[in-house]
């Protein structure tokens, strides 16, 4: 068995880490300490050397080998490029004006135009076309007011459901409180004796058991109170009820007619003519095929 000495934590870990173990095995061919098998005073004799060690050593201590560094380095700076090489995913549509070197640029959306801004140009056809400080002005003002166009649309679309919904809500509380009001006079009417239709009747009924159940308990002392003109009355009355429950059985429509979202994107107008690419107008436009 062969037990490698004088290796720090983070050397262990950087040889560890490597796609291959060929360093590893170098160094543990250059400095372990062979140990045979079996051979159980040779290791005691290895564990109190060490051990002795780190009796004299009280003060931990970071020692890296050159190699250690070597790989420490050579981390860091794959980082450090990878950091440095990340770009942002800026997406744009874009159209030729004809067969120039003329072309209109659309920003899908303000993270678009933003990320653009940022980092200063954007590619076309391989080439790049950077971004001047009043061209990225000129962007984020547009951008601003297309956003702020829309965010305008979208409260005043979400003040109408609102408002539909304020209505719904009026609506459901009003034919409740008729639903009440017409129960409550079936109720009476029963109590006194009163004529009132199979639907009025299941209405109340369906409404409030208990109030029905002694509503007919009424009805039957105030039977004989009953004339033919209060029969008409009641008629009407039912007639009316029917209206009303027919009513309220019309389908209501709660829909509302958005105002449409802008179509509008910030847009920017380029010119490949010459060595360098060219802004040549900024500002806002319809979507381009």
């Amino acid at each position: 068995m062969n037990i490698l000495k004088n290796i720090t934590k983070q050397e262990l870990d950087l040889y560890a880490s490597q796609p291959t173990a060929k360093a590893m095995h170098e160094r543990v061919m250059k400095d372990s300490v062979y140990i045979p098998g079996g051979d159980a005073d040779a290791a005691a004799v290895f564990v109190d050397s060490r051990n002795k060690e780190k009796e004299a050593n009280q003060v931990d201590m970071v020692d890296i080998s050159k190699a250690g560094q070597e790989l420490s380095q050579t981390a860091a700076q794959k980082t450090a490029t990878e950091a440095t090489t990340e770009t942002p995913n800026i997406v744009f549509s874009m159209f030729r004006h004809g067969d120039t070197n003329k072309f209109s640029i659309s920003f899908g959306n303000s993270a678009m135009v933003e990320r653009a801004v940022k980092q200063g140009y954007i590619e076309i056809d391989g080439r790049k076309v950077e971004l001047s400080d009043d061209v990225k002005k000129q962007l984020l003002a547009t951008n601003k007011q297309i956003k702020a166009a829309k965010e305008a649309v979208a409260m005043h679309n979400m003040m109408l459901h609102e408002a539909a919904n304020a209505r719904q809500s009026s609506d459901a509380m009003e034919e409740y409180n008729a639903k009440m009001s017409r129960v409550m006079t079936t109720a009476t009417r029963i109590m006194r004796g009163r004529k009132v239709s199979p639907a009025d009747e299941k209405e109340l009924m369906e409404f409030n058991k208990d109030l029905y159940a002694m509503a007919k308990s009424a009805a039957a002392i105030e039977k004989h109170r009953r004339k033919m003109e209060e029969e008409r009355e009641d008629n009407k009355i039912s007639e009316a009820n029917d209206e009303a429950r027919a009513k309220e059985a019309e389908p209501k429509d709660y829909s509302v007619e958005e105002t449409p979202m802008p179509q509008n994107e910030v847009q920017m107008d380029i010119s490949l003519d010459g060595d360098s690419a060219q802004v040549t107008a900024v500002g806002a436009g319809l979507p381009m095929e």
